[in-house]
Order: C-alpha cells, then sequence, then structure tokens
C-alpha cells in the first residue's frame, strides 16, 4: 500500500489547529491530513509540539509499546468524565497486561451469551410498555435497558427506578469527552457521583455486608490485586469496574446509528434477518467502520525514532486518526458509501479496522470488549427487526460531526409500536 508522500512534513500553529479541530471534530485529522497530503503533520503548541497521523502503517506503529506510552497521554478532563483518573487506559507495560487481563477474564463465550440473554429479557419487558407509548427515543431507551443488563450480569445491585438515573449518568460521563463547556461539567459530576456509589458497593462487598456471586465482575475488581500483590484500593477499583458499565451503556450511540441505517431502508432491514449471523455481522462492522464513534486516540512517545521524514521525540504526545483511518481509500474502496457487504470477503488485519482500537485485545490497547459490542448490536437490531413492528416518523437524522460524541439529532424516533405475534 502507498503512503502519502510529503518530504516537508506539514505544521499547524495552535490557532489554526483549534480552528479546524472546532469545525471539523470527528474529520480533523483525516481533513488535514488530505489537504496536505501526508500520514503526519505536527501542530506546534506554546512549549511543546503535538504530532498527528493516520493510516494502516501509522496505526501499527501507534500501538506498538516499544515505541509508545499511555501514560500521561490522556487529558485530566478525560480521566475526570469518560475514563477515570489512573484507570487501565492510563497503564503500560506489566502493569497494564496484568490489569488488562482482569478485563479479558470476564469476556468468555459463555458471559458474554449471559450478558445477551439478560438484555433480551429487558427488551422483552421495556417493549411492552413501549406498546402503551405514542413513541420513544431508542437512544434514551437502549441506555437504561443496557443499564439494567449490565449492572445485572456484574452484580451491581440496581433496583428499576434507580435505573434511569444512573442509564443518564453513565451517558453523561461519555457525553462529556469531547468538550469543555456544560457538558464537560455535567459529566464530571456523574462521574463523582457514579465513584461514590460503585465504591461504597466494592466496600459492602469487600466487608461482607453484600454477598455477591464470586464469579462476577464486582467481586472480582472488589478483590483485584496489582501486580506487587496489593489490592486496589476503594475508589480505583470502583473505576475498573466502571470501566466495564459505561462502556457497554456506550453502545447506545452505536445502537443508535445502526437503527438509522437499518430502518430507513428496508432492503437492510430483509437481509439481516434471512441473511443470518454472518450478513449482522457485516452490517454490524459497517455499522462501527462508517459512522463517527472515535475521533483519535493518544499516546507519548516512548523512546525517540524517526517515521515518515519526522523525528518522534521522547515524550511528545501523538494523535492518531481513528476515524480517518477507518475511511483511508487506500484501505477502504469507496469509503464514504455504507456498504455491509465489503466485509463478505475482507479479512480484517489489526491496523486497518479501529473502530475499538488497533492491534489485539490481549497484548495491546484494544478494547477487550469489542465482542461485547459486537453481540449486543446483533441482539438489540435482531429483536426490533424480528419481535417488533413500528413507523418511523420525520425526524433529524443528521448527526454534526463537530460534535464529539455525536449520534443522530433525534436519537431515532419510534412510533405505533407493535409486538409481532409468533407463527
Amino acid at each position: 500500500m502507498k503512503r502519502y508522500q510529503n518530504p516537508d512534513v506539514p505544521t499547524l500553529n495552535a490557532a489554526e489547529a483549534a480552528f479546524h479541530l472546532f469545525n471539523d471534530g470527528f474529520t480533523f485529522i483525516m481533513n488535514r491530513r488530505r489537504l496536505m497530503n501526508t500520514d503526519v503533520f505536527t501542530i506546534n503548541v506554546p512549549g511543546f509540539k503535538v504530532i498527528c497521523m493516520g493510516g494502516e502503517e501509522a496505526a501499527a506503529i501507534f500501538y506498538a509499546p516499544e515505541k509508545f506510552v499511555r501514560r500521561g497521554a490522556i487529558p485530566p478532563p478525560i480521566q475526570k468524565t469518560l475514563t477515570g483518573v489512573h484507570a487501565v487506559h492510563t497503564t503500560d507495560a506489566a502493569q497494564h497486561s496484568h490489569r488488562k487481563a482482569l478485563f479479558l477474564s470476564f469476556m468468555t463465550d459463555e458471559n458474554v451469551a449471559r450478558l445477551q440473554k439478560l438484555i433480551r429479557n429487558e427488551l422483552e419487558v421495556a417493549s411492552v410498555a413501549w406498546t402503551a407509548r405514542k413513541g420513544i427515543v431508542l437512544f434514551d431507551e437502549s441506555a437504561i435497558i443496557l443499564c439494567e443488563a449490565i449492572c445485572a450480569w456484574a452484580g451491581v445491585p440496581l433496583s428499576i427506578d434507580e435505573s434511569p438515573l444512573r442509564a443518564r449518568q453513565f451517558i453523561g460521563m461519555v457525553d462529556a469527552f469531547g468538550t469543555m463547556g456544560a457538558r464537560h461539567f455535567k459529566g464530571a459530576k456523574a462521574r463523582k457521583e457514579v465513584e461514590a456509589w460503585i465504591t461504597k458497593v466494592i466496600e459492602e462487598v469487600r466487608t461482607g455486608q453484600l454477598k455477591v456471586n464470586p464469579d462476577s465482575p464486582l467481586y472480582h475488581c472488589a478483590h483485584y490485586k496489582e501486580v506487587a500483590g496489593t489490592i486496589l484500593n476503594a475508589k480505583l477499583a470502583a473505576v475498573e469496574l466502571i470501566n466495564i458499565l459505561r462502556p457497554t451503556v456506550a453502545i447506545s450511540w452505536y445502537i443508535t446509528f445502526a437503527a438509522t441505517a437499518l430502518f430507513t431502508n428496508n432492503s437492510y432491514q430483509e437481509q439481516f434477518i434471512s441473511g443470518g449471523n454472518s450478513y449482522q455481522e457485516n452490517f454490524i462492522n459497517e455499522v462501527r467502520r462508517f459512522f463517527p464513534f472515535a475521533p483519535f486516540m493518544g499516546a507519548k512517545v516512548r523512546e525517540s525514532f524517526t517515521w515518515n521524514g519526522l523525528e518522534f521525540l521522547k515524550g511528545t504526545l501523538v494523535l492518531l486518526d481513528m476515524y480517518g483511518t477507518n475511511h483511508d481509500d487506500r484501505l477502504w474502496d469507496n469509503p464514504f458509501a455504507f456498504i455491509p457487504e465489503r466485509f463478505g470477503s475482507r479479512q480484517l488485519k489489526p491496523y486497518d479496522f479501529l473502530a475499538q482500537g488497533g492491534g489485539y485485545p490481549e497484548t495491546g490497547h484494544r478494547c477487550p470488549g469489542e465482542l461485547i459490542t459486537i453481540e449486543t448490536l446483533k441482539t438489540v437490531l435482531h429483536f426490533l427487526a424480528s419481535k417488533t413492528e413500528f413507523t418511523v416518523p420525520k425526524q433529524n437524522m443528521s448527526y454534526p460531526f463537530s460534535r464529539m460524541p455525536t449520534r443522530p439529532r433525534d436519537g431515532f424516533i419510534m412510533q405505533n409500536i407493535n409486538l409481532k405475534h409468533k407463527s
């Protein structure tokens, strides 16, 4: 595969970069790369430099543990809303592998299937209530359903009355990552409240006040020990448990995008039901490739090296273009068209499809919950397509690229909902 060639690495000043980031959002790095015909460019910020890069080769380098570290790469505002302070995302080397193993231990086929059963149960209960309502917003309903299911799966006590509040808090934490305004403060407040809730739950497990299944994620997080054998303090144990709960609720973004694609095109609906698991997976992968979910990821240079004519100095912040790599015309034919069939014969490689990170979850920073995302989308979409009937009223389905995160503006409104009778 050719790379964009540019002997002189382009540079933006901080004001230019801020202007384009504000206006372009998800497409910021991609647009600059295309205009400057390069896979790498720099941003000169007073006192330091930021490197932006994209493409398959860039991704392979970015996810090489000998070249990059994550410690110090996630800005404090994002840690205080999205990930949590000192979470697994900020660790490296043995500490990262050890803590990542905790998350991977939950991702067995049996555990994923158990979660899907809980989600189906929640969908069945919710859909009965939907039939008595004039309409629903799928984004909002999905968040509550996923919140109830993932808490039950993890062993976290959650009452029916409490679930809408907790769902809104998880959504608020995710919705805060791309801003420093009111959304940020709302997300920071939500994280503080959720951490207090889950920390109390962790402490109750440790004291024996709350009895939970010893195979549950709650139990394992409560009793998790670091590489050195020291138990995590209760707050950090809560942070890591939240990093199981929050990303699952965040699948609501993907569900809303997927519904927008599936239920506004009859041919997709027919194939999704009749095409079986193979077509469903192709469709879901295209949803994850096509729609904007993560704009870029950050890391810091571990040891100085040179790539594509640029010296990457130790400690430099580097941003990898996730959205642009998923829309790179050197990797994807007609990348701005939604074509589920493209995945039918495509052999996925670790650094060309960056829906939830690159590389391998076992050894790097690819999301360990990717299988949960895929299976949850299958569960929800198949239920809606095969078990319900509804109308999709006229609504605003556009999504602004300048807003991070983004979704269809009206959240996918469904009206006149009825349940299909078994034949």
